[in-house]
């Protein structure tokens, strides 16, 4: 394990400050996501220039994710802050639940069924909330960073 640089009560400070370096003016505070399991520590990035973030696919917020854990020096989930600019994140999470649930019910009626273009944090959202389904797995398929997620009947 890496040693702890940058604590998480101090983060949205530093992402706020980071922002403001780079000319953004935006304001960084932790908010609950409903679903603290999928979503920990969510830090809800909003003001004039938070789009910016979620722009292009979402690759700044990625960055900045990337820089983040770096500097907090962790790679448990559960102590890691993850950006939100303007809750587009929460939104995505979401609606990833309600596809999960669509597929759930899909594999049961035909055994299984495909949901394509997911990015890793977004596969892993639908691995957790399929899990909690009796008679279902699911697995990743395909090479690259965005794959293809198949959830089956497992019994």
């Amino acid at each position: 394990m890496r040693k702890l640089a940058l604590a998480l009560e101090t983060v949205p400070t530093q992402v706020t400050r980071w922002l403001g370096l780079l000319g953004l003016t935006v304001d960084a505070a932790f908010e609950p996501s409903g679903d603290e399991a999928l979503f920990p520590n969510r830090v809800l990035v909003k003001g004039e220039d938070a789009a910016w973030l979620a722009a292009n696919k979402g690759a700044a917020v990625d960055a900045l994710q990337f820089l983040l854990h770096e500097a907090q020096g962790e790679r448990e989930d559960s102590r890691l802050a993850y950006l939100d600019p303007q809750g587009t994140r929460l939104f995505r999470l979401k609606e990833l639940k309600a596809m999960a649930a669509f597929a759930a019910e899909k594999a049961k009626e035909l055994g299984s069924f495909n949901l394509s273009g997911l990015t890793p944090r977004e596969r892993r959202w639908v691995h957790l909330t399929i899990s909690k389904e009796p008679g279902l797995g699911t697995e990743s398929e395909g090479i690259g960073h965005i794959k293809t997620l198949k959830v089956f009947r497992s019994a």
